[in-house]
């Protein structure tokens, strides 16, 4: 998986390049943080998909192509709504388990002395889940890539196919880049924070996206190996 998406990112460094610089310049324009990096993320992941299951090439003279190699259009829309939906979904069941856990557990986040804890057992229980969902139903993405069959049972059934391998590939695949990604950035920030001035914002930011996108590009290339497996059975 990992020597895959690497031969993603280096065929096609142009995408993702523009991509990121894309990301870099409308947050610090917009100063919409967060949400020009998931939308775009989005597209890094659409693209990806086709990438590995179309044999795409994304070069500088138009490395985001709204067309694809066969003529047909990328599906752009319908890619962003499906992802940002199960983006949600996801961010729900994060949002539900820490508060079934604290409730379970009698830990709040307002008392500093167990927020650690509450914290730690949280991701050892919500991460699995979240990787265990996206086994199940996450090739609804690489299917709306192509414009195969994005039905919630079709993924399912694709899913039962593929569901150990992919929710190994997801764990040790893009969240397991997330979470160290998260601790570097916290260094990162740490290390920045006694500078003034643009450059150093200039840099967090892109510190920040590049640790967003390259986590996007892993997922993306699990589930298109999934779907692509699934399909051939």
């Amino acid at each position: 998986m990992y020597a895959l998406a690497w031969t993603s990112l280096r065929r096609n460094i142009a995408l993702y390049v523009v991509v990121t610089v894309t990301v870099v310049m409308l947050e610090l324009i917009m100063s919409a943080v967060g949400i020009v990096t998931l939308v775009f993320a989005g597209l890094a992941m659409l693209y990806t998909h086709r990438i590995v299951q179309l044999g795409e090439r994304h070069g500088w003279a138009d490395p985001l192509s709204t067309t694809g190699k066969d003529g047909g259009k990328v599906p752009i829309i319908g890619y962003l709504l499906r992802f940002l939906a199960i983006f949600v979904a996801l961010m729900l069941v994060v949002s539900g388990g820490f508060m079934a856990l604290e409730a379970a557990t009698g830990m709040t986040q307002r008392a500093p002395d167990t927020q650690s804890r509450l914290v730690i057992l949280g991701v050892a229980l919500v991460v699995p889940a979240l990787a265990a969902i996206l086994a199940a139903i996450g090739t609804v993405l690489p299917a709306c890539a192509e414009r195969a069959d994005t039905s919630l049972r079709s993924a399912l059934a694709r899913g039962r196919k593929t569901f150990g391998r992919t929710f190994l590939d997801l764990l040790i695949g893009p969240v397991a880049l997330a979470l160290a990604g998260s601790l570097l950035l916290g260094q990162i920030g740490w290390l920045l924070g006694g500078l003034e001035g643009w450059p150093p914002r200039i840099l967090h930011r892109i510190a920040a996206t590049i640790l967003t996108i390259l986590p996007a590009i892993l997922a993306a290339t699990a589930l298109s190996r999934a779907y692509l497996a699934a399909q051939s059975r």
